[in-house]
């Protein structure tokens, strides 16, 4: 009896406290809506606001609606043999030889007569090109010129002359260009044409790592507007319309947009254009100094130069050089060029960009004291083959590699037939460069460039100083008592 009054006892209790909780629970309930409506009130948007944002809305929308007529989609074009395969991997039929689509980028017209700026990565390989127009045309088009140190690259389409209707967009100072300033990037990612995007200028004056692009000259802006693949060789817009930038990288984990976009400077692409206007092809200028960034206690005395442009260290002069003429000294650290701030990079490639003859001017600080030197540019692949003729060896900057005339008495005491081997010797290959990722060794021996011989430095030189070595290039090597072909990559 006990024990069931018990129970009884327990079984109230228990409905008693889950009558409660019943009453509670909506309570609680009940009032969490008035919390919200009790928190914060919102500001509303004034109408002083609302007309900036349309503003600036208005003027990128003015900014594609001035740029996108001039920017094409560009398609390079490779001729492949269809090859069927047995078992065991050995070829059993070819079939006919035709044009496939290997690689597509951007691009944008600069004069009426359909020349076009792109980056050298996106045609450097195509055996034909074709460039599609903001109004759905697909015109042939065909290489100018290209320089594969700065990825700059000029073609032409006559049919898009022809064809009336062009309207050139017109290349701005990348100079002028301040950093969280807006700009505008237009292009093809991932082949969906005439994507317009926006972001602010991130940074000036970057270098990327020659694994990263394979590049000789940089000077980079970087972006936070979207770039992905299919946007090189795109422009980069001010918000007046004005190219500042072509688009040309980004730093990724994943291979999409993360925020790190990279456009190469409008004036280094206006000075690339102008050259291969002019002669086919970048020729480059040369000063004969040794380049180092500028260290902090090199820096007395040089107040108001910005950072990422630090000056530059000169260390070695060479003899009879436009550096010694000018009166350039080792220790000296040049602060401007041409009345720009520099660091190494930056100067190296405004050096490499500007045409032999060129009078330059050079702000010096020496000795905690500032003077202007003149300088006249001198040029660098006949710098190069003179070298080459007189010293018999020479280091290929674009290339990576230092090579020599491959003497008879060389050839005799490595035990090779004179008529057999005649041609270059690579004597260093340099870590992360196109040679090194190209599989080029120190002690090979190159006979060929393309189909053209290579028996000497000079002429090794004169080859690469047209242009007849870059990406693709077969190079006909021996190596040992192998003959192979080593093909040149980025």
């Amino acid at each position: 009896m006990k024990t069931g009054m018990n129970t009884r006892r327990r079984v109230a209790r228990t409905v008693a406290l889950l009558s409660a909780m019943l009453v509670v629970t909506p309570a609680v309930m009940a009032m969490q809506p008035t919390a919200a409506v009790t928190g914060p009130a919102v500001t509303p948007v004034s109408d002083d606001d609302i007309a900036f944002a349309n503003r600036l809305s208005k003027a990128f929308k003015s900014v594609a609606g001035m740029a996108e007529p001039a920017v094409v989609h560009i398609i390079a074009l490779q001729k492949r043999q269809q090859v069927r395969y047995d078992w065991f991997g050995m070829p059993v039929e070819r079939g006919p030889v035709s044009l496939m689509p290997t690689s597509q980028g951007s691009g944008f017209v600069v004069s009426a007569d359909g020349t076009i700026v792109t980056n050298n990565h996106v045609i450097a390989d195509a055996d034909q090109l074709k460039v599609r127009t903001a109004d759905g045309r697909e015109l042939e088009a065909r290489l100018i010129g290209r320089d594969e140190a700065t990825d700059l690259a000029v073609i032409r389409s006559d049919e898009l002359a022809s064809g009336g209707g062009v309207r050139p967009i017109t290349m701005g100072d990348s100079d002028a260009l301040d950093v969280g300033e807006w700009v505008v990037a237009i292009g093809s990612p991932f082949g969906f044409s005439r994507t317009v995007t926006a972001g602010i200028v991130s940074a000036k004056g970057r270098s990327l790592t020659p694994r990263e692009t394979g590049r000789a000259y940089e000077d980079f802006i970087q972006t936070d507007a979207a770039i992905n693949p299919g946007n090189s060789g795109g422009p980069l817009l001010n918000l007046r319309g004005e190219v500042v930038g072509i688009n040309s990288a980004i730093a990724s984990r994943t291979g999409g947009y993360e925020g790190l976009g990279f456009a190469i400077p409008s004036n280094v692409a206006k000075a690339v254009l102008d050259n291969i206007l002019a002669n086919g092809r970048v020729v480059r200028g040369y000063l004969g100094v040794a380049l180092s960034d500028a260290r902090p206690d090199q820096l007395q005395g040089a107040a108001g130069i910005p950072e990422v442009y630090r000056g530059v260290a000169v260390g070695t002069v060479e003899a009879e050089s436009p550096a010694e003429r000018a009166g350039l000294r080792e220790g000296d650290v040049i602060l401007r060029f041409q009345g720009q701030p520099v660091n190494e990079a930056r100067l190296r490639t405004a050096i490499a960009v500007t045409r032999p003859g060129t009078r330059i001017e050079m702000d010096v600080l020496r000795d905690g004291q500032r003077q202007k030197l003149v300088a006249n540019l001198g040029d660098y692949a006949s710098v190069l083959s003179d070298r080459a003729a007189t010293q018999n060896e020479v280091l290929i900057e674009e290339l990576g590699a230092a090579v020599r005339t491959f003497t008879r008495q060389m050839a005799r005491e490595a035990g090779y037939r004179d008529a057999r081997v005649k041609g270059v010797q690579v004597t260093e290959v340099k870590p992360d460069t196109s040679a090194a990722r190209s599989g080029l060794r120190q002690g090979d021996i190159i006979l060929e460039v393309g189909n053209q011989p290579a028996p000497t430095a000079r002429a090794f030189v004169d080859l690469v100083g047209k242009g007849g070595v870059g990406p693709g290039t077969a190079l006909g090597v021996v190596r040992g008592n192998r003959m192979g072909t080593v093909t040149i990559v980025k």
